[in-house]
């Protein structure tokens, strides 16, 4: 059974479901689940999920979530996220801190919490970190005990499976695939258009193989041809305390129009391809 992407997600009796976060959300009576998001970004964002009340459009709830790799502003923790996202809130002209950035426990996860609100509208943002990505919940309302009714509605969350709430993810290793770590390396055909970054996140085993590869925006052969490349490579394993152990890693891909191909591990250009 192939494994679940960030973007495999389902709503189904009125729970958003993620297989590869093992999260379930049961959604506040009488919501439903409005049009699919669009693809993911180049830097790793997806938008998961949008809901709304199938009555009279008093709120909106937007469940999205941003790759750690690949993000433009890399973030080492869930309220070092939080305080940036605040401060950019507090620029906006109109828009008013109701609640400064805290940590809170919500169904035994870490969230950072901040509420604002403007231009009639009440707003909190709950973000939370789960493999390798910010998680966040934002909530928008037309009155503050709606927004309140909202973030009470997060203490439901839960697995993905009720028979699978113990699940051990990859460990997050950012870099990884580098050529420290690489014994076999299998360069794919490159694909136009060239000059594009391909962000693409993998999970290595623990006897160093490639066992999943997820390209997460490129167009369809460009995926095809650095999946079957890729999916040959070979990395030393990762160990923690002496034991091998499998990771989730991220790298950037970029084909020049000489068929060279370009990795960083990370978002930026590297400088060689900049002058091809």
């Amino acid at each position: 059974m192939p494994l679940a992407n960030p973007d495999d997600v389902a709503v189904a009796d009125g729970v958003f479901k993620s297989e590869y976060f093992n999260l379930s959300y049961p959604l506040p009576p009488g919501w439903i689940a409005g049009p699919a998001g669009p693809s993911p970004s180049m830097s790793g964002y997806y938008v998961l999920g949008n809901f709304f009340p199938a009555g009279e459009l008093t709120g909106t709830i937007l469940i999205a979530a941003q790759d750690s790799f690949f993000a433009a502003k890399p973030s080492g923790d869930v309220m070092a996220m939080t305080n940036a996202f605040d401060r950019a809130m507090a620029k906006v002209d109109g828009m008013k801190i109701d609640r400064l950035p805290s940590a809170v426990q919500i169904a035994g996860r870490r969230f950072g919490r901040v509420d604002f609100s403007g231009v009639g509208l009440f707003r909190s943002t709950l973000t939370t970190k789960i493999r390798c990505h910010f998680v966040s919940f934002n909530l928008t309302a037309r009155s503050p005990a709606l927004l309140s009714t909202l973030a009470l509605s997060l203490n439901r969350l839960g697995p993905a499976d009720d028979e699978e709430t113990a699940r051990v993810d990859p460990v997050c290793i950012a870099g990884y695939a580098d050529a420290e770590h690489l014994l076999r390396k299998v360069d794919p055909a490159a694909v136009v258009p060239t000059f594009v970054p391909i962000p693409v996140r993998i999970i290595v085993g623990g006897d160093g193989s490639v066992e999943h590869v997820d390209v997460i925006r490129a167009t369809s052969g460009q995926r095809d041809s650095i999946e079957r490349a890729l999916e040959q490579w070979k990395l030393k394993p990762y160990e923690i305390d002496g034991r091998s152990t499998e990771i989730e890693t991220g790298l950037v891909i970029k084909f020049t129009p000489t068929g060279a191909v370009h990795y960083l591990p990370g978002n930026r250009t590297p400088p060689e391809a900049q002058r091809k």
